[in-house]
């Protein structure tokens, strides 16, 4: 009997977050960070590499929250 991994992710929508979170942590990595920190304007204030990784790392929060919800509406 083969027990199946919980690692690989069952539903078009757990399919849909894997690649969402590769991507998104991928944009933290070293070529586009390069490409971030070459550009200096300043975006509220913020040099733009700073700006850079507040926007992404937002969006990968959201991408979180996005997938908590359907968990907390089964609870309730």
């Amino acid at each position: 009997m083969q027990i199946p991994s919980h690692y690989r992710p069952r539903s078009a929508r757990g399919r849909f977050f894997l690649v969402y979170f590769v991507v998104m942590f991928a944009l933290t990595q070293w070529p586009f960070i390069a490409w971030a920190n070459r550009i200096y304007p300043l975006v509220l204030g913020l040099p733009f590499f700073y700006a850079y990784l507040c926007i992404v790392y937002a969006a990968i929060l959201g991408g979180l929250l996005m997938l908590l919800r359907p968990f907390e509406r089964s609870r309730s």
